[in-house]
C-alpha cells in the first residue's frame, strides 16, 4: 500500500518556473500583464490549459473591472508569447462565445467539443535574447493584436448594418 499524501492544507497554489520569471518576456510586462498572468495562472487545474477564459465577467470576482485594462494585458502576454488565443470569442465569431488562452509553458489537451487541439509546451517567450527585444515585440504585437480588434470590430458593425 502506498502511503497516503495529505491535501495541502494552504489549498490550491500555482506554479511558474524561474526561467519563466527570469525570462526578458516576464522582466518586460506591465503590472497589469502580470496580475493577468496570475489571475489566468490560477484558473489552470492540470487538464484545462487551451480552455481558459479572460472574459470580463470571469474575471470580475478577482477584481478586473476595466475591459481596456483587460484586454490591453491579454495583448501583452500574447504579444511576448506567454499565452496563445486557442479559440477565438466575441465579434471574431459572432456570437457570445468568449476566446479560449492557453499558456505556452504548459501541454495543452484536446478539448474536440471546442476545437482545440492538443499540442507540446513551446515556449514561445524564449525567443527574446534580450529586454530591448522583447520590449519592441510588445511594442509591435500589442499595436497589431488592437489593430485586428478594430479591424474585426468594423467589420461586424459593417454586419449589423
Amino acid at each position: 500500500m502506498g502511503a497516503y499524501k495529505p491535501a495541502d492544507p494552504n489549498g490550491r497554489h500555482i506554479r511558474v518556473y524561474c526561467s519563466l520569471l527570469d525570462s526578458a518576456a516576464w522582466r518586460v510586462l506591465g503590472w497589469s500583464a502580470r496580475a493577468l498572468f496570475i489571475d489566468l495562472r490560477a484558473k489552470v487545474n492540470g487538464t484545462n490549459n487551451g480552455n481558459i477564459s479572460a472574459a470580463l465577467s470571469d474575471m470580475k470576482h478577482r477584481g478586473w473591472k476595466s475591459p481596456t485594462t483587460l484586454a490591453g494585458a491579454l495583448y501583452e502576454l500574447q504579444s511576448l508569447g506567454l499565452l496563445v488565443q486557442t479559440r477565438g470569442g466575441g465579434v471574431e465569431r459572432g456570437s457570445k462565445v468568449c476566446a479560449l488562452y492557453a499558456f505556452t509553458d504548459l501541454d495543452v489537451f484536446d478539448f474536440p467539443k471546442l476545437n482545440v487541439k492538443a499540442m507540446k509546451a513551446q515556449h514561445s517567450y524564449r525567443a527574446f535574447a534580450t529586454n530591448a527585444e522583447a520590449m519592441n515585440a510588445k511594442r509591435e504585437g500589442v499595436a497589431r493584436l488592437r489593430a485586428e480588434a478594430k479591424e474585426r470590430h468594423a467589420k461586424a458593425r459593417a454586419r449589423k448594418k
